[in-house]
């Protein structure tokens, strides 16, 4: 494998960004479908529930994972009109 520099790899990086190979989203640390996971783990962990389709929190955690909303807010009105509640 061929060492390059710092510089280099930058250069790479942003040539692969320009032609739109490279996307970082999916990549992108503590997005907002992140830490609705994590609050919604640290509420089943505290409630002693187990992760399986018994959890209250089960269907929200299914459609978060698909979904393709770009915000909590955006999610949040997509899931209040389909099931009517939070």
């Amino acid at each position: 494998m061929k060492k390059i520099t710092e510089e280099e790899f930058a250069a790479h990086v942003a040539e692969l960004q320009d032609s739109g190979i490279y996307n970082r989203e999916p990549y992108k640390k503590n997005s907002w479908k992140d830490k609705r996971i994590a609050a919604i783990n640290r509420l089943s962990n505290r409630k002693g529930l187990e992760c399986n389709d018994n959890n209250p929190y089960f269907e929200q955690y299914n459609t978060i994972c698909n979904s393709n909303a770009k915000s909590l807010l955006k999610f949040k009105q997509q899931w209040k009109e389909k099931n009517g509640r939070k």
